[in-house]
């Protein structure tokens, strides 16, 4: 069978810690026939387990934890997927999924709906964020300890198939039939003008259609007064090295090297901007954190060899190896690293192994291990001003979110009346803040004075940005964030005073 070629970069922190930079190959139906030496030797205890193990084993559970063990001892990204996982983590890079499309978590034991995917089922049939999904075809479903995994099980399914679910919405309880179809995943969750010269993007993966996403939705934002762009990737952990190639086709000029790619058994491969981009003459500053990887370190990368860019936040993740996929007749896969990927400079941003396992030990200010990744131009620390054990313990415990949910539901008939502006205008930060003790009280929870005067504009922001989300939607939820983001407003006020760049 030919090869198709497909490169791929992980979308998630989780997948971006196990498989880097994916070099895909397509379907690839491959069978060993010739053993030989230790080959010969594993298949023969393989068999002598199978046949004389005093207990029943499944010879096929016993090859793949074979084989995963085998790839984990090459490298952290080295990995094999079975056929049940290998929809589940392409479906990022797809850009679509099969299902309700809702955003969910498991809080108390209960599911929460965080969000509705913009047109799918869900929201076409009236679901709400901060419903809590209580049953399925009757079945119920809160109190019993069910895992993400099993909700994923019960709510996805073919396109054309329905699902009926029970949801609570304050006290009242409300049944649904929805119509499961293929849910678009979009990866830029917000676009919007910032002010007068300034577009702001929050890339989320870069996905099958994130470049067509870009022209939809940031095209139009241009004008003649547009002299400067912001590209948020903090969290993007990657997608697909094409998609990252054409956008940052959009800021460079022709023939500009943006990455190449390395191997023992892999020769050079370079990757440049090969048209005319519509953002070339544009201002540019891209965001990261350490959780940028893969193809948002390849632009940061590119843009800040060829001076491109300033980059601001934190250290990004440090991802630099390619890996190349395999489909296998059983229908699942494997990803193996092939090669290293550099910036135009020659920089191979892979941090060191064993620092891997220390991402999520952070100090205070969340900086990472040093080690690997690309260095902002201006490092901006994490605002922790108001970060108090009180506030931790809020979040923690979800009481921010079920006060939201419960506030949106008891308000929601004037809610409803108002669009985003008039929301806008019409809360009060300090009736929020009332309102939001007197929940707490009602809740005996013990309020440390200090620290709620030193969390209280940090606590009313998230309130304010909830509800945004729960009534409207993630971009709104996004702009809110932004106008107290100082990564945001550092960049502005560079732009305002470029001697402080």
């Amino acid at each position: 069978m030919s090869r198709r070629d497909k490169v791929i970069i992980p979308t998630s922190l989780a997948l971006a810690m196990a498989f880097g930079i994916l070099l895909g190959r397509g379907l690839k139906n491959v069978e060993v026939s010739k053993k030989s030496g230790n080959w010969e030797k594993i298949d023969q205890i393989l068999h002598y387990v199978e046949s004389e193990y005093v207990d029943e084993v499944s010879r096929q559970e016993l090859e793949e934890d074979a084989i995963e063990y085998l790839l984990q001892k090459l490298d952290p990204h080295s990995h094999y997927i079975s056929g049940e996982e290998l929809a589940s983590v392409n479906e990022s890079i797809e850009g679509s999924f099969q299902g309700i499309g809702v955003q969910f978590r498991i809080e108390n034991d209960t599911v929460y709906v965080i969000n509705t995917i913009a047109g799918g089922p869900s929201e076409k049939a009236g679901v709400m964020a901060g419903d809590k999904i209580i049953a399925v075809e009757n079945e119920t479903i809160a109190g019993v300890g069910l895992a993400n995994t099993d909700v994923m099980r019960l709510l996805k399914g073919p396109s054309g198939t329905e699902v009926n679910v029970t949801l609570k919405r304050g006290i009242e309880a409300i049944e649904k039939t929805i119509m499961r179809g293929e849910v678009a995943l979009p990866s830029i969750s917000a676009a919007y003008l910032l002010n007068d010269t300034t577009i702001y993007i929050k890339l989320d993966r870069f996905a099958k259609n994130s470049h067509e996403e870009f022209e939809d939705l940031v095209y139009p934002l241009k004008t003649q007064s547009t002299q400067h762009l912001i590209l948020d990737l903090r969290g993007n952990g990657g997608g697909l090295l094409d998609v990252a190639k054409n956008i940052s086709d959009e800021f460079l000029e022709k023939g500009k090297l943006i990455t190449y790619t390395e191997g023992k058994s892999r020769p050079r491969r370079e990757y440049y901007a090969t048209s005319d981009g519509q953002f070339e003459e544009v201002g540019l500053s891209i965001i990261i954190d350490g959780y940028s990887a893969s193809a948002s370190e390849i632009i940061a990368g590119a843009m800040q060899d060829h001076k491109r860019a300033h980059i601001y936040g934190r250290r990004s993740f440090g991802k630099g190896l390619v890996q190349e996929q395999n489909e296998w007749l059983d229908g699942s896969a494997t990803r193996l690293t092939i090669a290293r990927y550099y910036t135009p400079n020659g920089r191979n941003i892979q941090r060191e192994y064993e620092s891997l396992s220390e991402l999520q030990s952070a100090d205070s200010l969340g900086q990472f291990d040093p080690r690997g990744g690309i260095e902002p131009d201006v490092q901006t620390l994490r605002d922790t001003a108001g970060i108090t054990w009180l506030y931790a313990e809020l979040m923690h415990r979800g009481l921010v979110y079920n006060f939201v949910y419960e506030f949106r539901d008891q308000n929601l008939e004037s809610l409803a009346e108002m669009d985003i502006t008039s929301f806008k205008e019409n809360t009060e930060d300090s009736l929020l803040l009332a309102d939001f003790r007197t929940y707490l009280e009602r809740d005996s929870f013990e309020i440390n004075e200090n620290e709620w005067a030193r969390s209280s504009t940090l606590i009313v922001q998230r309130i304010e940005a909830l509800l945004v989300r729960s009534l409207y939607n993630e971009s709104e939820y996004i702009k809110i964030l932004n106008e107290h983001d100082p990564v945001i407003q550092s960049i502005l006020l560079g732009r305002k005073n470029p001697e402080s760049i």
